[in-house]
């Protein structure tokens, strides 16, 4: 396996925060991609009047291509950064990359 994709999964109003901690990491060299989703559910309450009116919830999934041993540490030092983030997270394996 030649690495792992992070998938995370963030409000759109805390983007830029997360946006700005994943630049600053110092641990390893990061790219990253983000698309903005919507995120629908029958088993949440909505918060806000603009989400209750819009039937769903602003995302932002952000997409970093990093190694094995290396997403751990990026999860750790989000939880730290951010202790009060709701991110949904899935790691899936990367079995070959690269740029044709």
């Amino acid at each position: 396996m030649s690495g792992v994709l992070i998938k995370l999964v963030i409000d759109e109003g805390v983007f830029a925060a997360v946006a700005d901690s994943l630049l600053v990491y110092e641990k390893a060299q990061i790219e990253f991609k983000t698309l903005s989703i919507r995120s629908f559910s029958n088993e949440h309450e909505f918060e806000e009047i603009e989400e209750q009116v819009a039937g769903y919830l602003a995302k932002v999934q952000v997409e970093i291509i990093t190694t094995e041993e290396e997403y751990k540490n990026l999860l750790a030092y989000l939880k730290e950064e951010h202790p009060r983030l709701d991110c949904h997270y899935l790691i899936t394996p990367v079995l070959e990359s690269g740029v044709l």
